[in-house]
């Protein structure tokens, strides 16, 4: 049970985009996404922050 709720991540999910200089925001992705954090923050490098392209591309 999380003590707090992870702001970050809610509004990162309605806008679409993961911001990869937030630290929440990155490991609650990772953890979304069953990644370590360093492949997540180079796929984010690679394709851009938009959500979709990133789920579209761990999906290769």
């Amino acid at each position: 049970m999380q003590a707090y709720s992870n702001t970050n991540a809610t509004v990162a999910t309605r806008q679409g985009f993961i911001n990869p200089n937030h630290v929440q925001e990155v490991r609650y992705w990772a953890e979304e996404f069953h990644i370590p954090p360093a492949r997540l923050i180079a796929v984010v490098r690679e394709v851009g922050r938009n959500l979709y392209e990133v789920r579209k591309r761990l999906a290769m």
